[in-house]
């Protein structure tokens, strides 16, 4: 057992030991060794079976990843991957603008169905003051009707006679030259105003 127990704790320092020749076997393998470092390692692979065969395969594996060609994707790949991504964002642009759509209707419906619901409660309960209001328009109406028939009687009857009309165009000529005369006088008073500005 004693014995047992001695290989294998020489067969882990052997491990130790060799796992850092390992290391030093990758790092050559990838040009990164120091001299230092190559000599040591090349004076442990002369020693070493188990290393020197270990070296042995990871340069064939290394020869093999190197000969192999690198993938390079078909023409037209990129052009088609970018194609594909702007399809989908066209896409996703899509869903966002129809949710959107869909979310301003529901509360815009939301908000006509309350407007419309306000208004006929308003209508209901005030239902005899509307009738009241529609009666004032009736009256109102009426109203401006006889008003504006009696000024047409009264338009009619003036320039039915000449002398009726004469004064008639004789005020609305005065009026229009004061009203003119009005203006100029406003704007000769306000000249030194604007200039000055």
């Amino acid at each position: 057992m004693a014995e047992r127990l001695n290989r294998t704790s020489m067969s882990l320092s052997k491990a130790r030991d060799h796992s850092e020749y390992m290391m030093l076997i990758s790092l050559a393998l990838d040009g990164m060794l120091s001299p230092e470092e190559k000599e040591q390692l090349d004076g442990h692979l002369e020693q070493c079976k188990g290393c020197r065969a270990q070296w042995v395969v990871w340069q064939a594996i290394d020869e093999r990843l190197r000969a192999d060609p690198v993938p390079v994707p078909a023409p037209g790949f990129s052009r088609s991957v970018a194609q594909r991504l702007a399809q989908q964002e066209r896409l996703r642009n899509l869903r966002i603008g129809v949710m959107l759509t869909v979310f301003t209707l529901f509360i815009w419906s939301l908000g006509l169905v309350g407007v419309c619901t306000m208004t006929g409660a308003l209508v209901y309960t005030n239902l005899d003051r509307l009738t009241e209001t529609g009666l004032f328009l009736n009256e109102v109406w009426a109203v401006a009707g006889v008003v504006g028939h009696s000024l047409w009687d009264v338009v009619v009857e003036v320039t039915a006679t000449p002398t009726a009309l004469g004064v008639a165009s004789a005020y609305v000529v005065l009026a229009v030259a004061a009203i003119a005369v009005w203006c100029v006088i406003i704007q000769r008073t306000t000249q030194p105003l604007r200039s000055r500005g």
